[in-house]
């Protein structure tokens, strides 16, 4: 999954003319300027927003509630009870155990709740070894948002670049509907207006980030 596609960046800068391997940039460049992208808002959130597995393995205290490491948590793919203790000859010796009768899951908050009245897992060492899946199966709204602005902006600076190398600086380019009288001094509205809607989505995003416990 990735955060945006060349489609939604032609949608947001208003091209009549899809990315392709005759425009510039190409549709391999944004290709690649989306993948570094979303890499870039891995970092920036402290946390990925792409579904993926992940596998933890836990100490059990006779606690009613496990906090995983990820969340939100998409689906647990397998819970699995030590039922020899660590240390003792055989360990692990792994039950499967089964969501909604011996255990059930809070997606949102990323929490697994032992359902004492089927399963009573004895406390010990590396009790439990739990497999789920974490993230979006699509991002949140916000952050496709910002990660379609970010390679919108991208694709504008580099036709500036592009301008300024051929020394046409200082006349009219246009890219989409933005169009751009002075790219040296990047002076038009819409330019200004698509900085300004970057630095709101990666506030947000960096206020969403205390929300989980991704690390």
């Amino acid at each position: 999954m990735t955060y945006t596609t060349p489609e939604e960046i032609q949608a947001e800068m208003r091209l009549e003319v899809p990315f392709s391997t005759t425009t510039y940039p190409t549709l391999a460049q944004i290709t690649v300027w989306i993948a570094e992208n979303d890499s870039y808002l891995d970092k920036l959130a402290g946390r990925t927003f792409a579904s993926t597995q992940y596998t933890e393995v836990l100490d059990y205290a006779n606690e009613d509630v496990i906090y995983l490491e990820k969340a939100p948590v998409i689906s647990v793919d397998t819970f699995n009870y030590a039922t020899i203790a660590l240390g003792a000859t055989g360990h692990p010796t792994y039950a499967a155990k089964t969501e909604d009768t011996d255990f059930t899951v809070y997606e949102d908050r990323g929490e697994v709740e032992i359902l004492t009245s089927n399963f009573t897992p004895s406390a010990g060492k590396k009790r439990l070894q739990i497999v789920y899946t974490a993230g979006y199966t699509t991002p949140p709204a916000y952050v496709g948002m910002l990660a379609t602005k970010l390679v919108a902006k991208r694709v504008i600076d580099s036709v500036l670049a592009k301008d300024t190398n051929e020394k046409q600086s200082g006349k009219s380019i246009s890219v989409g509907s933005i169009s751009i009288v002075k790219p040296a001094d990047f002076g038009t509205a819409s330019y200004s207006e698509l900085q300004g809607d970057i630095a709101n989505l990666k506030t947000e995003l960096l206020n969403g980030r205390l929300n989980y416990r991704y690390r």
